[in-house]
């Protein structure tokens, strides 16, 4: 795993961390103490966003999202390699709309603040544009891989690929 990753999964780890510790807290102060905090919604709110989009990046990088190989795998090369290009394609649509959407958020949004705990939303609407572009980047590159596979007459996806024997599946 590269050190990027690694920095992105203790970050994950510390932001859910921070997400059930505000939780508990919350539960413990409603039902033990009988006062409800009046931060812990949108401060579980501000952390969720982050872990989900974060998340979602990370997970792209290390090829754990949902993915139905079967049916691709059985294809013959010249439309497995179109339905990874065509797949790509579409993955890089969505970081575009997530990055100019988000963009478009993060300034409309830049100088107001939140209701509880007063804390600028720009940075906290920023992760979706972020996100969007890192994914995007990467994307990109695993397409442009992708490619270069296919124009030496391999599989375009080294997931697609028909094991060898006494390899791991």
């Amino acid at each position: 795993m590269r050190a990027l990753d690694r920095t992105i999964n203790a970050l994950l780890a510390l932001i859910l961390l921070a997400l059930v510790g505000v939780a508990f807290t919350a539960v413990v102060f409603r039902y033990v103490l009988g006062s409800a905090l009046s931060w812990s919604f949108e401060a579980s709110l501000i952390l969720l966003t982050y872990l989900t989009f974060l998340g979602a990046f990370a997970a792209l990088r290390q090829g754990a999202h949902l993915q139905v190989l079967v049916l691709v795998a059985a294809l013959p090369l010249p439309l497995r390699g179109a339905a990874f290009v065509a797949t790509h394609l579409i993955v890089l649509g969505i970081c575009v709309v997530m990055t100019v959407w988000g963009t478009e958020q993060t300034l409309r949004f830049a100088g107001d603040t939140t209701t509880m705990l007063n804390l600028p939303r720009g940075p906290i609407y920023a992760i979706v544009p972020l996100s969007g572009l890192a994914m995007g980047i990467e994307t990109f590159v695993r397409l442009f891989q992708g490619l270069q596979r296919l124009a030496r007459g391999e599989s375009p996806d080294p997931a697609l690929e028909e094991p060898q024997p006494g390899q791991e599946l």
